[in-house]
């Protein structure tokens, strides 16, 4: 990633929450803690942010809080190749006429991509699927209530009520930050609540995770394996990998890396 536009996330980030530690941001970017120190102390000699003891603050503090997390548009730059063959692979499961969920997440929205020309029911949390959709496809689409977080252009309500518990699909398909032998993971405790909530309304879980995510690890666990009825994913995760899966009794599909 070239130095502006880790200057750009960094400056987005900050600006969103009270204080950002180096150690999130590097995750957050998928650089090195030593890369985010030095882009902190040009950014703090260049007055954009304040340098504090074990963090940074943003010159004119957020009245707001915002989601943690990568946002989408850089999310949708990474392992763009590995994620459209899951997408593709996925797609061969939507029927028409079919009644599905799309949890939001890029992945899932490349696999958007690939269901476009097929009539079908979807509700998504997603506000990004949902413009695709509207725009590119002639299916039914369906949103639950909420506010428009612009980051993950995702749709979350803080109530039970806001829609989503009206619609009932055949499938779900969903994606996470990050996934192990205890489950799937999330690090926004709003965006771990609003996944939890949708998949209870599915009569499949299936989720499309490509295969960086494996064997990592978030603070929040959404659901347990056994949640999930298929996963799709890379195919080069390895035996231990696939053993766990197997032993957690979820079908897996195993699909090129496209690298």
């Amino acid at each position: 990633m070239h130095k502006n536009d880790r200057y750009r996330l960094i400056l987005t980030e900050v600006e969103k929450r009270p204080v950002s530690s180096p150690s999130y941001l590097a995750k957050l970017l998928g650089v090195s803690e030593a890369t985010v120190r030095r882009d902190l102390i040009s950014l703090d000699k260049q007055k954009k942010l304040r340098r504090l003891r074990g963090g940074v603050e943003a010159i004119h503090p957020p009245a707001t809080i915002s989601l943690i997390g990568r946002p989408l548009s850089h999310s949708k730059t990474i392992h763009v190749k590995r994620k459209q063959q899951i997408g593709k692979v996925a797609a061969e499961l939507v029927e028409e006429g079919d009644s599905i969920i799309i949890a939001a997440g890029s992945t899932t929205l490349l696999f958007a991509e690939y269901i476009k020309e097929k009539y079908f029911h979807v509700m998504t949390n997603s506000f990004a699927i949902a413009q695709f959709l509207l725009e590119n496809s002639k299916c039914s689409v369906n949103i639950p209530s909420g506010k428009v977080y612009r980051d993950q252009n995702l749709i979350l309500s803080p109530f039970d009520a806001d829609g989503r518990e009206h619609f009932f699909a055949s499938k779900i398909f969903l994606s996470a930050q990050a996934i192990n032998d205890m489950g799937i993971m999330e690090s926004d405790p709003q965006i771990s609540r609003s996944v939890f909530c949708l998949i209870p309304q599915a009569k499949e879980v299936i989720l499309l995770i490509d295969s960086s995510k494996f064997n990592t690890s978030r603070n929040i666990l959404v659901a347990n394996l056994e949640k999930m009825d298929r996963i799709i994913t890379n195919d080069d995760i390895d035996q231990d990998t696939i053993q766990w899966i197997e032993t957690a009794g979820c079908a897996l599909t195993l699909v090129p890396t496209g690298d």
